[in-house]
């Protein structure tokens, strides 16, 4: 024998149901076989939203006709694809269901209440609506079908809405369709799953109950366990158990094998895994649970057994990962427990008595504290009676007013392999401590086979992919949010479409979720397709908004999320501290934040490592040169900056080399500015102002107190020269100064000298203009847009630290930020 249980999406429609008989079919061929089914997929949905309706006064019609409706379109559809399928005929057979639902429903309308046996006889209407249609089918396809109905075999006591079975009454009713005169009688025994027939007393005639949630599941492993089976195959619609939930993890690994044990402690967390009361009768006859995929019966699945398995798949000492939500952190306290017999026991005593379950347990090793979980439903309750236990020794002051934290989520790590392996609990808790992750409490089974963390519930989902990535090393996400798309931000995005799959090959997942620019913004949390994301950025409708990506990110809470802003915008920056605040990482090439107010700077490194993400500007100064993270590291290691002098600039250091050739200073603009190296405004880059932004990030990196305003600007230009007026106007006057540069040239070659501008950083003072250097001096041979930094340091002297290359250009400058993005993974996720 062998049992098959079909859920509800294995039955979700005509195609379905014909993939699921076809499977059925194919097991018949070697096996007698018993299946179990489950409703339709929404039906029980449209149940219980019909109960609701109702208890409310509203008319049953519509409930009924729209369950109807579904159950004639599949039966339309399948008498197209099947030959022999009476859609009519099939419908009749149960058309005697919707009538009592109807009635049903009335019934309740009227007295506006669904007592405990009506709610029973309508949740279980699905299943018996479902089992006349797939034993039609079988039929059609002459298979040897018989139909039990599971009222008749599955013997329940206890709650009606959530029965316990009666294994022996099940076995004795089953005992002649396993080794008894039915045995024989068929080779598919067809039952409806969820429903079962309950008696309060022994002698009492059974009435229809349920079997509570995972109700077709337990009817499976019931049958299964009665009819002595070899296994049960649960037909599901994913290929087995993943290691964590695959819609909260796109890259859960799917497990092979799992002891009875892990699954049961899985589930029992949260995790989308057979229930442990489905499993019970399994594991008392040791047969094997499968978890197989209806929609792609050629995956192997998952198999749960006793264990240990040959062919097991390693995946760690952790088989998987689950998130408990919804629950509620329970705490009583107060001096007077600490060695007082019996506190323990009182609790326990009083939260059974209201017949509610702890989900979890812990205490202090000083005895003033037990806390434990239950359901967030169920908090208030709980509140409620452990104050009228204890209200002598609250009013006493002996213990404190019960605590209750509601909107909590218990993050498990399960599996077998954890009591052999050192760490476990170390790499578990460092994963929730990178991100910020507060844990209110922690317990751990003594088979140490699982751990638990009490956490707040908003972070159930960040911290499950967090901890799957730290124990099954998948790829560590980055989630970009990209402001600007112009010469550098286009180019980064280029970049990053480029290097998409070569990056996933090395464990990095970079997802861009947000383009915005001025024209519109683009949002897919799930990542855009950056194949031709300038056309989709020119026909986006969405206005660009801050305020919706800061709300995105807080709701969404991405794991690893970049904010990179590749604007010239003023205003954008006066936002980072906002940004920063909402957990994410910011890489930019705009110089604005660095050099605003010493406050403001001060102010985005303290919000930034108060909330544990990364403020990151390398292309600030050097656009590609490596200057900011060198800087940073000789500071952090004891060494002080004496002096720098550097070029800064690639357009002025194209122009100035120009005149060592003898080309004329307004001509050497002019070609610059021809070939974009200036701004369109070649003022921009010849008065200094972004040369002073640089020297200011320089000294404030090197700890120097100061502002924008202390820096000396030298004009390049004499005084008498008129630098106002249009862009064209200036362009027509530079002419003038000719002459002045010429005399300054002539005087320097006499000195076997050259004429740059730069910075200079020299006792406390820095300084921008024109700087006069001979051979000996780094800086003499740079030009060309060539930048060069030197940096005199306590260490670096009297030979100083030089860095110079090509740091202008977007392709450079965008790979400088696309650098800076990839340092926020830069870290090795098995430590």
């Amino acid at each position: 024998m062998l049992t098959l249980k079909f859920g509800g999406t294995s039955m979700g429609s005509a195609r379905r149901i014909l993939d699921s008989v076809q499977i059925i079919m194919d097991r018949a061929k070697t096996d007698r076989i018993s299946v179990v089914v489950s409703a339709v997929a929404g039906v029980s949905n449209a149940l219980q939203a019909a109960i609701d309706s109702c208890v409310k006064g509203a008319l049953p019609e519509n409930f009924v006709s729209e369950i109807r409706k579904t159950h004639e379109n599949i039966c339309t559809e399948l008498q197209a694809s099947v030959k022999g399928f009476d859609a009519a005929s099939t419908m009749e057979k149960i058309e005697p269901n919707f009538t009592e639902l109807e009635k049903l429903l009335s019934g309740v309308a009227v007295f506006g209440e669904c007592p405990q046996s009506i709610h029973c006889r309508i949740m279980g209407m699905g299943e018996l609506c479902c089992v006349p249609v797939v034993n039609a089918v079988l039929l059609a396809k002459k298979q040897n079908v018989l139909v039990l109905d599971s009222r008749r075999f599955i013997f329940t006591t206890g709650c009606q809405k959530e029965s316990d079975p009666d294994y022996v009454r099940t076995s004795e009713a089953l005992g002649p369709y396993r080794d008894g005169a039915q045995a024989s009688q068929a080779q598919i025994l067809l039952f409806p799953g969820f429903v079962c027939g309950w008696t309060s007393h022994l002698d009492e005639e059974p009435k229809m109950g349920l079997l509570g949630r995972n109700g077709s599941d337990f009817s499976a492993a019931i049958i299964g366990a009665c009819l002595a089976s070899k296994k049960v195959e649960f037909w599901t619609d994913v290929d087995g158990i993943y290691t964590a939930d695959p819609r909260v993890v796109s890259d859960a690994i799917l497990v092979d094998d799992m002891t009875y044990e892990e699954a049961m402690e899985l589930s029992f967390f949260g995790s989308k895994v057979l229930h442990p009361k489905t499993l019970a009768p399994l594991v008392s006859k040791g047969i094997e649970a499968w978890s197989l995929n209806s929609h792609n019966p050629k995956a192997r699945g998952t198999r749960i057994g006793r264990g240990p398995f040959e062919s097991e798949k390693k995946v760690g000492p952790v088989c998987g990962i689950s998130c408990l939500k919804n629950t509620s952190l329970v705490s009583v306290s107060g001096g007077g427990m600490k060695g007082k017999t019996g506190i323990a026991s009182r609790i326990f005593a009083a939260v059974s008595r209201a017949g509610i379950s702890m989900l979890l347990i812990t205490q202090s090793s000083s005895e003033y504290t037990i806390s434990f979980c239950v359901r967030q439903s169920q908090s208030l309750e709980v509140k409620e009676v452990l104050e009228s236990e204890f209200a002598f020794e609250i009013r006493e002051g002996v213990i404190n007013p019960v605590s209750v934290i509601d909107n909590c989520a218990i993050v498990s790590i399960v599996g077998d392999g954890m009591k052999q392996n050192r760490g476990v609990a170390g790499r578990f808790f460092n994963a929730l401590s990178s991100r910020s992750i507060n844990i209110l409490a922690i317990a751990q089974g003594s088979s140490e086979r699982s751990i638990s963390a009490v956490i707040s519930g908003e972070y159930g989902d960040i911290a499950v992919k967090t901890t799957h990535r730290f124990f099954f090393n998948t790829a560590q996400p980055v989630e970009l949010f990209a402001f600007g798309a112009g010469t550098i931000g286009g180019a980064l995005l280029d970049q990053i479409y480029r290097q998409q799959k070569v990056l996933k090959e090395q464990n990095i997942d970079i997802k861009v979720c947000c383009i915005a620019t001025m024209r519109g913004m683009l949002l897919d949390g799930n990542g855009l397709d950056l194949s031709d994301w300038r056309n989709a950025i020119s026909s986006s409708a969405k206005k660009t908004s801050l305020d919706e990506i800061l709300q995105f990110v807080k709701e969404t809470k991405p794991l690893n999320p970049v904010f990179v802003d590749c604007t010239a915008s003023y205003d954008l920056p006066e936002r980072y501290l906002d940004v920063l605040n909402a957990g994410m990482n910011i890489a930019t090439p705009n110089k604005r934040a660095n050099s605003m107010s010493m406050d403001y700077y001060r102010q985005i490194r303290e919000t930034a490592n108060k909330n544990h993400v990364r403020f990151l500007y390398e292309t600030n100064v050097g656009a590609g040169l490596p200057i900011i993270d060198t800087l940073q590291n000789l500071f952090k290691s004891g060494d002080s900056l004496v002096g720098f002098n550097g070029i800064m600039s690639g357009s002025l250091s194209y122009i100035f080399g120009k005149l060592d050739e003898g080309k004329k200073f307004s001509e050497a603009v002019k070609e610059a500015k021809q070939m974009r190296f200036t701004e369109p405004d070649p003022r921009d880059d010849l008065r200094g102002t972004d040369v002073a932004r640089k020297a200011l990030i320089i000294a404030r990196e090197a700890g120097m107190e100061i502002e924008l305003s202390d820096i000396k600007m030298n004009s390049i230009f004499p005084e008498t020269f008129n630098i106002e007026g249009t862009v064209d106007e200036f362009m027509e006057r530079l002419p003038e100064v000719d002459a002045y540069f010429e005399e300054k040239m002539t005087c320097l070659r006499k000195q076997n000298k050259v004429l740059r501008l730069g910075a200079s950083i020299k006792n406390g003072q820095v300084s921008v203009g024109m700087l006069e250097v001979g051979p000996e001096d780094p800086l003499f041979a740079v030009k060309g847009g060539e930048n060069a930094f030197v940096f005199e340091t306590t260490r670096y002297n009297p030979i100083p630290l030089t860095v110079r290359g090509y740091g202008a250009g977007a392709d450079v400058t965008a790979a400088g930020v696309f650098g800076d993005v990839l340092r926020t993974v830069s870290f090795n996720p098995e430590v």
